[in-house]
């Protein structure tokens, strides 16, 4: 079983050293507290089965992400001859309208934030696509997919005592599964994928920092007003090796959850990140990779 990067068990503190340096970020989703436990509480009476874990598969999956570097021809070209040699095309919120646009079709879609602006990023059917919906997302997002045939309801591994974890216990007399996985939809996504028995992913837009000035390869306004703070990504001993990214708050927080993943479980799966980001240059460097800011935020790279 794969275990919640924000919940480390204690037998394995030992490998989750220090992601950010000179930094602390705590992850927290972008809705109230109140609002999430109602978004919880229709999600749930939605009728979807929950996602359960799975016996392992050897099925190949592209992940795609929402990132710049999908704005690549050659990591295009790469997506499109992963799926069409069969990989299973896997999306995350506005990806999934990327692929459509490009004639991928998506086979699964991850939607997890508690914004009702992510009902767009689900407003197109696809046949035969399973779509895995967090309990936590906006009414807008299941009304959107409701009567599509393959739906997915997914839950937050919830700490004792927390609200939402209270009423998923009476609402489904404790017979519930929490994904863990980290604070944004891509960790997330692989942490579900693993549970549902997946161990080979192929990662594409999963960057986690702005590239030629863009946070996403398509509009999304809603990252417009992201203040930008420059880090150094090196191996610990050796900031000599080091790469300067640009990044939001966000992107560093998705950047040390992922860390913290393969540190503590990079043993259940294979993973290989494409393109040039801060993702694919933290694989590079090592599982013991240190993110380093550099100076105060500011709206503009170098």
């Amino acid at each position: 079983m794969i275990n919640d990067s924000s919940i480390i068990p204690k037998e394995d503190e030992s490998k989750v050293m220090k992601v950010l340096d000179g930094v602390e970020l705590v992850g927290k989703v972008n809705t109230e507290d109140d609002a999430l436990l109602r978004n919880v509480q229709y999600a749930v009476r939605q009728g979807a089965t929950q996602v359960r874990p799975q016996n392992p598969n050897m099925d190949r999956v592209a992940l795609v992400g929402g990132g710049p570097s999908l704005g690549d021809p050659d990591i295009q070209r790469k997506l499109r001859d992963l799926v069409w040699s069969g990989a299973k095309l896997v999306t995350v919120n506005g990806a999934y309208n990327w692929c459509i646009e490009r004639n991928l079709q998506p086979r699964t879609q991850v939607v997890m934030d508690a914004q009702p602006h992510n009902a767009r990023s689900v407003e197109f059917p696809v046949p035969d696509c399973r779509y895995l919906i967090g309990s936590q997302c906006h009414p807008s997002v299941w009304d959107t997919v409701k009567n599509r045939p393959v739906v997915f309801i997914f839950h937050g591994a919830e700490a004792d005592g927390n609200p939402i974890r209270v009423f998923l216990d009476e609402f489904y007399r404790k017979q519930w599964f929490g994904v863990g996985g980290g604070t944004t939809v891509v960790s997330r996504a692989i942490s579900m994928l693993r549970t549902l028995g997946y161990l080979r992913f192929d990662l594409f837009g999963v960057d986690s920092c702005w590239m030629d000035g863009k946070h996403h390869a398509y509009d999304q306004p809603e990252n417009n007003r992201d203040k930008r703070r420059r880090v150094t990504v090196s191996p610990p001993d050796h900031p000599e090796l080091g790469r300067d990214f640009w990044c939001a708050p966000w992107h560093m927080k998705q950047a040390e959850d992922f860390l913290q993943m393969i540190r503590v479980n990079g043993d259940n799966f294979l993973i290989h990140a494409h393109g040039d980001g801060m993702i694919a240059h933290l694989l590079r460097s090592g599982a013991d990779a240190v993110i380093r800011e550099q100076d105060s935020p500011s709206d503009s790279e170098d």
